[in-house]
């Protein structure tokens, strides 16, 4: 396989693993981290949605951010889980999840619109949904659920700040020859392309988990997007195998 160097955006501490499995497979990688993740210090209207945790039907994870600060949240007040059906937007938080002895329902294509359609969130009417996400998430999911039946509570444990890299992301990229990048969450690539010329975006390959994210790419002008089956390590790393042995082709048909 040709030399590769992959750009690993998501927050510090979610990089370790991918670019481990990348090493092994012979690519390298840079970690540049588009996102900031922050717990939201809101402690006594975040204690009083925690100890509501029994009235719940459904409690639903939007991302690995939920897991790690929702549960630790929820566990200084439930030393035993509530009977609960527990939900998870994809296979990596569905991953998370386990890590803490929760077994959640998942969709195997990961994003709002897979999850929607499990058997088990069609009938809500009724039932108390409590959505554990960050500050400022997407609606279609509370939406949705609402107009099932559902009367839909946020959790909100963590903020989103940008990091602000200015010519020095480019720059970079250029100097460690990334040719690829690995994005899975719509602001994080959306920042990572607004930094970006639009030549270095058409350059670009971009592997990202969902459809929706892959459209919002395709929209900002990236031309070469490929679609994992979901955000957790296993299923980038074969995307990025796939794309770089279609990279390679590529290169080969030219000379």
């Amino acid at each position: 396989m040709m030399n590769h160097c992959v750009l690993l955006t998501r927050p510090h501490g979610s990089n370790e693993e991918l670019s481990r499995l990348l090493k092994l497979s012979g690519i390298q990688s840079l970690e540049r981290p588009m996102l900031e993740i922050r717990p939201v210090q809101k402690a006594s209207q975040l204690k009083t949605q925690a100890l509501n945790l029994d009235q719940c039907s459904c409690v639903i994870f939007v991302s690995r951010s939920a897991v790690r600060y929702g549960v630790e949240l929820l566990e200084k007040y439930w030393p035993q889980w509530p009977k609960i059906d527990w939900f998870a937007v994809g296979k990596a938080t569905g991953n998370a999840l386990e890590e803490y002895g929760i077994k959640a329902a998942y969709p195997e294509q990961a994003g709002s619109e897979g999850l929607l359609d499990i058997e088990q969130l069609q009938n809500l009417n009724n039932k108390l949904v409590m959505i554990v996400r960050g500050r400022g998430g997407r609606e279609l999911l509370a939406t949705e659920l609402s107009s099932r039946g559902a009367k839909v509570s946020y959790l909100e444990v963590y903020e989103r700040i940008e990091i602000e890299y200015g010519e020095a992301l480019p720059s970079d990229m250029f100097t460690h020859g990334v040719d690829l990048a690995v994005a899975t969450s719509a602001q994080g690539m959306q920042h990572l392309l607004s930094s970006l010329t639009a030549q270095e975006i058409a350059t670009l390959h971009l592997v990202v988990p969902s459809k929706r994210i892959a459209r919002l790419a395709d929209e900002m002008g990236c031309v070469h997007v490929h679609q994992a089956d979901g955000a957790d390590d296993d299923s980038l790393l074969q995307s990025i195998l796939k794309a770089a042995l279609l990279m390679q082709v590529g290169r080969e048909g030219k000379n």
